[in-house]
């Protein structure tokens, strides 16, 4: 049996963000919104526009501007979450925050979840033994992504750091996938340079890896390819002219998303943004089918050799390209 998910719900378009967030109190009958996001964000005003949305909707709210992906800040946002009691959760911010909101939402709807057991026991998304506890009985989970890259708005994985023991525990499981994500462009529009080129290139990494990979399918595979397009044809303006190339910001974080609901219906691990070319020679080398399928990728991007091995490395070559582009040093 294959499967296909995604969030219940997934606005986008710039400034879609109100008519989503309507729909929290319109719809769903919300009344308490606790907002998740760290403190650049929080002293920068970007959550102000969500807090008078919600005043406009008559539903209270409160901020947690401590978000980051460990353990420490993770068990901070619990214990304030639960004095709230909120009915819907609001992430705000890159894939980090998104991150620790999700191990929020565990906590707060499990108050006796050991992350790290759960990161043993739920670790790979393809092989699961025994159910996740559900989530979604006290809270409704709202993702608005900041950046564009990691596409958590959309993926059932939450990345948190144990400082103190210095380990990195993933947990993955279809209960983390927001049930509404906001692909608000608004909130991308100034993104720093370096973290556009980086979170752009982890978007193609997921892309590309998530055509070739074991698990794709043809419900995959259109998001996969039209996302790696669209970050070959926009990251380069995005990454040198940001908010005043507006088109390619919301042509990236639709990519960012579409590259993520992909991504996560097929398996794969993280990466980063240095080493996608190395996974991609090392899938092609040791998977016949693997390098087919990037094979096929490339001449949808337009990278046509006179043969196979050409247009792979051509591939690979556009790929380095773009990477050097955005300022990316090559592992």
């Amino acid at each position: 049996m294959l499967w296909f998910r995604a969030p219940e719900k997934v606005y986008f378009k710039k400034g879609s963000m109100p008519v989503a967030l309507d729909e929290l109190g319109t719809v769903l009958n919300k009344k308490k919104a606790f907002i998740i996001t760290d403190s650049f964000l929080y002293k920068n005003g970007n959550i102000k526009p969500v807090e008078e949305k919600l005043d406009t909707a008559k539903i209270q709210h409160i901020a947690f501007f401590n978000a980051q992906p460990t353990l420490v800040a993770v068990r901070e946002g619990a214990a304030q979450i639960r004095l709230f009691e909120p009915d819907v959760i609001i992430a705000l911010g890159g894939g980090s925050v998104i991150d620790a909101a999700k191990a929020i939402w565990v906590l707060y709807e499990h108050p006796e979840a050991d992350f790290e057991d759960l990161a043993k026991r739920f670790s790979d998304i393809s092989k699961r033994e025994e159910q996740f506890p559900k989530l979604g009985a006290k809270a409704y989970f709202v993702a608005i992504p900041t950046s564009s890259g990691t596409g958590s708005e959309v993926t059932p994985y939450s990345v948190i750091t144990d400082e103190e023991k210095q380990v990195q525990y993933t947990v993955a499981d279809y209960e983390l996938l927001p049930n509404m994500a906001i692909v608000d462009a608004d909130y991308s529009m100034n993104q720093p340079k370096e973290l556009t080129g980086k979170s752009g290139i982890v978007a193609l990494a997921h892309a590309i890896l998530a055509y070739a990979g074991q698990q794709a399918t043809e419900y995959t595979d259109g998001f996969a390819l039209n996302a790696a397009k669209d970050i070959f044809d926009y990251l380069p303006s995005a990454y040198e002219n940001g908010a005043d190339d507006p088109t390619a910001r919301e042509k990236m974080a639709n990519a960012s998303a579409m590259a993520g609901i992909a991504f996560a219906n097929v398996a794969y691990e993280e990466v980063n943004a240095s080493d996608i070319t190395n996974i991609i020679k090392a899938n092609a080398e040791s998977d016949k089918n693997a390098f087919e399928r990037y094979v096929e990728c490339a001449k949808f991007l337009g990278f046509i050799g006179s043969d196979k091995n050409d247009t792979f490395d051509r591939l690979i070559a556009a790929i380095e390209e773009l990477q050097n582009q955005c300022g990316i040093v090559k592992d």
